[in-house]
């Protein structure tokens, strides 16, 4: 049989020594009392019979300890627990292993059973298996004071070593290889930092960017003042045209760094890309608009739309927005066109927007998604619309039914749908709103 140490946790008699009289010697460290196993579900009968059998198991008295163990019947997970440490006393390794996994099958909140079986992976060097069962044990006992500390080396060790494996095929250009030991690497310590880190940058040159990104997300809670992860993190969402989390990111390293002119630039970048660096205070002002003027439609138009709308090639010549506040989402608007200029080339930015007009603005922008490859579908058939105060032959007509059909606006009572009306604030943000959600 295979020799095993017998220096074994203190929180169970684990094994002994044999001489050739076959006479069993304790160990020089035991618990007095039963290991701290769940005996309370046990009956009465089955309670004496486990104590005894493991009074006789601490006196090296192992047929003794048998025999009471027999008594909760052999597939009892009890038993299988007393068995095995009968067998480690006997140094019958293999015997031993059987018992204890069985023990666990029954009960795989059985700790002592798994301190049994970490025993014999330790002494066999079985890594693997030595690191599953400590797991398991600081999982039900966190603060286990055999298990914890074993278990905080062999990580340390398992991890360190695939790493350096890792570095080393990186080195080759191995890189799945690579790959594919560092993801084993997080296995054994899922809060690695470095073990994080080259995923992830092996990741984003790979352009796999939504599994950099993931890697860049864990590193960025573990190390949150880290500015080398942070500028990384934030430059791959960038490269992963998420320009709004990257934003965030890029704020963040701001008040680690607020002298930083290279992450300044990128913020005002970014701003500027989503719309945001323009952004006066009249814009928020206008959910609190009654009538919404044709310079907060572009507004609205040119910032809930940014992402999808080109920058000018060529933009429109407007003579009458020099003093806009909107007067760039004017002219981003104007190119596409969603909204007109008139012939003399004015555009009229504080005129009243009707419903009407509103309808019209939204149907082009729909017809421009719709051209990118965006599927938009009516939930209600036009055919089914009826409009009573604005004729077929309308300019408005069609944008009026489009809109009805995607339940963008509504139909009031009397099918009126009141072409003349201004428009609010709220209802034009609600709509945008609205058309958002059916193409993201």
């Amino acid at each position: 049989m295979k020799k095993i140490s017998w220096f074994v946790p203190a929180l169970l008699l684990l094994a002994g020594c044999v001489t050739f009289q076959k006479t069993y010697v304790p160990p020089s460290f035991y618990l007095e009392e039963p290991p701290s196993l769940d005996l309370a579900k046990l009956s009465l009968n089955e309670r004496l019979a486990f104590e005894q059998g493991w009074a006789d198991l601490k006196k090296g008295n192992i047929e003794g300890a048998r025999k009471e163990f027999l008594k909760l019947g052999q597939n009892h997970p009890y038993f299988n627990l007393g068995e095995g440490y009968c067998r480690l006393y006997e140094q019958d390794i293999e015997a031993a292993e059987a018992f204890f996994l069985k023990a666990i099958e029954l009960n795989p909140d059985l700790t002592p059973a798994r301190i049994g079986l970490a025993s014999i992976y330790e002494e066999k060097k079985d890594e693997d298996k030595l690191f599953v069962q400590l797991r398991e044990i600081l999982k039900k006992e966190p603060e286990n004071s055999w298990a914890k500390p074993k278990y905080e080396e062999l990580q340390n060790h398992l991890t360190q070593n695939l790493i350096k494996e890792a570095t080393e095929l990186l080195n080759q250009n191995k890189k799945e290889e690579a790959k594919q030991l560092l993801l084993k690497a997080l296995f054994y310590s899922p809060q690695s930092q470095e073990a994080h880190l080259k995923l992830a940058r092996l990741y984003r040159s790979e352009k796999k960017y939504e599994q950099a990104i993931n890697h860049y997300q864990t590193l960025s809670q573990l190390a949150p003042r880290d500015r080398q992860i942070l500028r990384e993190y934030a430059e791959t969402l960038l490269e992963h045209d998420d320009l709004s989390q990257s934003l965030d990111i890029y704020l963040k390293l701001k008040e680690l760094a607020p002298e930083d002119k290279e992450v300044q630039k990128k913020i005002e970048y970014l701003r500027n890309q989503l719309g945001i660096v323009t952004l006066p205070s009249l814009y928020n002002e206008i959910p609190k608009s009654q009538a919404i003027t044709r310079q907060e439609l572009a507004a609205i138009l040119a910032v809930k739309f940014n992402k999808y709308l080109p920058e000018p090639k060529r933009p429109p010549i407007i003579v009458d927005i020099s003093t806009s506040w909107a007067a760039n989402y004017i002219v981003r608007v104007a190119a596409v066109p969603l909204m007109d200029t008139y012939e003399n080339h004015t555009f009229e930015p504080n005129r009243i927007v009707t419903r009407a007009e509103l309808a019209e603005t939204f149907f082009r922008l729909i017809n421009f998604l719709k051209g990118k490859g965006f599927k938009l579908i009516p939930q209600i058939p036009s055919e089914k619309i009826q409009i009573s105060d604005i004729p077929p032959e309308n300019i408005y007509y069609l944008p009026a039914v489009q809109m009805i059909a995607y339940q963008l606006m509504e139909l009031p009572a009397q099918k009126r749908f009141q072409p003349d009306r201004p428009v609010s604030g709220a209802e034009a943000l609600r709509i945008a709103d609205l058309l958002l959600n059916l193409i993201e």
